[in-house]
């Protein structure tokens, strides 16, 4: 397969996107929040680094089929390269994780757990720590030792293809120390101190598993060249299949959707017919005529669509000529998903749930919301809408819990995220009369102009809570001498009130007190207020 051929691949993609987020997300305040999302991301690396070992895997078991096959004659060469290939790879990665192996024994107690198990990014406990990873990589010269033994790596597995081919080649191979880098100021710096100057721990090591990956993609992609110059004529398949490489299966709103659209494995000279639909499963061939079709070039047929957020599928056919001149038929499905770019910011340090009341919590992730379930310890949790209401029962006052949210995709459900909170009681409400009255010198119209008492939460409260004054009882100081109380059911005067106000003279004092009151927070007794009559 010739270098015009090799275009950046969808995990080269991904992995430079993962790695801007990251960088981005060091100009912020390092929260803990943002700390559990470089674990989340080196996770997903670590995945994505193991499913490209099994398709690397697979073509040097190709390769060794072939050989026995046809013969050392005809693949002998291609097999030794392939060998080569594969020691320099694994060469790197060891020196690579021994790197990072030292920086956790310099940096964060140990590159073990307490069980004597590899730490995983979860486990580093001085996350965010930058001095100790400028220290390791700077000041003990580690950063330029590694990049003399990425560079060795890049002019070993170059050797192995045709001199024609390297300079195409080395513009898609990854592993770059020699370009031009610059700091936030946009003054030029080494690949040295643009890595590793002032990174925090946790984003040092994710950087580990960003080069690991690299260094995979680099030996497919080298490993891909070799296998494809042994001649096609040559390959016994009882097999052939469609394909549909996406660039990445998660887009970002007011992105295009790509993918490479190819017949694997097959003359990369016929250019094939693509059909495809978006919204179903499959195409069946005698549906095709009702199908989009794909123009493409030299065996490749890009396939490109702009989507609104969410979850979208869609599936094709692809038609080529086989050897015999008859037309073979064969499908390819596939799926994506678009997220709308968002942030969060949150004060930490204003993490409050309030006892016995419905608790709005949103959630941003990286995931469509129908994907997402918010679960609290001990608390009540229900989907409303696009948020959750939780419900905290008082015995949690004083106390702290977590809120744990979980992505279910593709069958299987994972951990997104934690936030602790705060359980307080809800505040007591303020009291007063009609539309306003809390107090002070009052006439007689006044009050009977407002003849009921209310509780009221302060302004500043942000959640929707009412209370229901139950009863309350009102005492009459006339020039000095206090007479028997009014008792009242309810937040209206009654009758018997109103009387007594309307019957007491100018300067008597009325005070209203014991006012029981009840909401979903519970029921409490307040104080109360007084005026004197003018």
């Amino acid at each position: 397969m010739g270098a015009t051929n090799c275009p950046e691949t969808p995990r080269q993609r991904m992995i430079g996107m993962m790695y801007l987020v990251l960088t981005a997300m060091l100009a912020l305040n390092v929260s803990k929040d943002i700390l559990s999302a470089f674990v989340v991301v080196d996770e997903t690396l670590t995945i994505s680094n193991l499913n490209a070992e099994k398709t690397i895997e697979a073509n040097y078991t190709a390769i060794a089929k072939q050989t026995a096959i046809l013969g050392v004659e005809k693949v002998g060469d291609a097999a030794s390269r392939a060998e080569r290939l594969q020691q320099a790879s694994k060469e790197l990665i060891a020196y690579i994780d021994q790197t990072r192996t030292d920086l956790l024994d310099f940096a964060d107690k140990g590159a073990l757990t307490e069980d004597g198990k590899p730490k995983t990014a979860k486990d580093i406990e001085s996350k965010d720590n930058s001095s100790n990873s400028s220290n390791f990589f700077i000041n003990q010269s580690r950063a330029e030792q590694l990049k003399l033994e990425i560079q060795k790596y890049r002019n070993t597995i170059l050797g192995l293809v045709d001199p024609e081919q390297r300079d195409q080649i080395s513009q898609f191979l990854g592993l770059d120390t020699e370009g031009d880098f610059f700091n936030n100021d946009g003054d030029k710096e080494t690949w040295e101190r643009h890595n590793f100057d002032g990174m925090i721990l946790i984003a040092t090591v994710t950087l580990m598993n960003k080069l690991i990956g690299e260094v995979k993609n680099a030996e497919s992609t080298i490993l891909s060249i070799i296998l494809n110059s042994i001649g096609a004529e040559d390959f016994k398949f009882n097999t052939i299949k469609g394909r549909a490489i996406p660039k990445s299966e998660i887009v970002f709103e007011g992105e295009n959707y790509q993918a490479d659209i190819i017949v694997a494995a097959y003359d990369s000279k016929q250019t094939p017919e693509v059909y495809y639909k978006i919204g179903i499963d499959s195409l069946p061939e005698n549906q095709i005529e009702s199908a989009t079709r794909l123009e493409g070039d030299s065996g490749l047929v890009q396939l490109e669509l702009r989507s609104s957020v969410g979850d979208h599928k869609y599936a094709g056919v692809i038609k080529v000529k086989k050897p015999d001149g008859t037309d073979g038929f064969y499908h390819f499905a596939n799926k994506y998903t678009v997220i709308q770019p968002t942030a969060t910011i949150a004060a930490e340090r204003m993490n409050v749930l309030y006892a016995g009341i419905e608790n709005p919590l949103s959630v941003s992730a990286s995931v469509p919301q129908e994907k997402l379930s918010v679960s609290v310890a001990g608390c009540n949790t229900v989907k409303s809408g696009s948020s959750w209401n939780v419900t905290v029962p008082a015995s949690l006052i004083g106390r702290e819990v977590t809120a744990t949210v979980t992505a279910n995709t593709d069958g299987s459900s994972r951990s997104m995220g934690t936030t602790n909170f705060r359980v307080k009681r809800v505040p007591d409400p303020y009291v007063e009369i009609g539309a306003g009255i809390r107090g002070g010198r009052k006439t007689k119209v006044e009050l009977m102009a407002n003849p009921a008492v209310f509780a009221k939460m302060p302004e500043d409260f942000v959640y929707e809570l009412r209370w229901r004054v139950m009863s309350y009882r009102v005492i009459f100081v006339i020039r000095g001498t206090e007479e028997a109380p009014v008792a009242v059911q309810g937040g209206a005067f009654s009758d018997a009130l109103k009387s007594r106000i309307n019957s007491a003279p100018s300067g008597t004092s009325i005070y209203f007190e014991d006012i029981r009151i009840q909401s979903p927070a519970g029921e409490r007794t307040l104080g109360g207020i007084g005026v004197r009559l003018r």
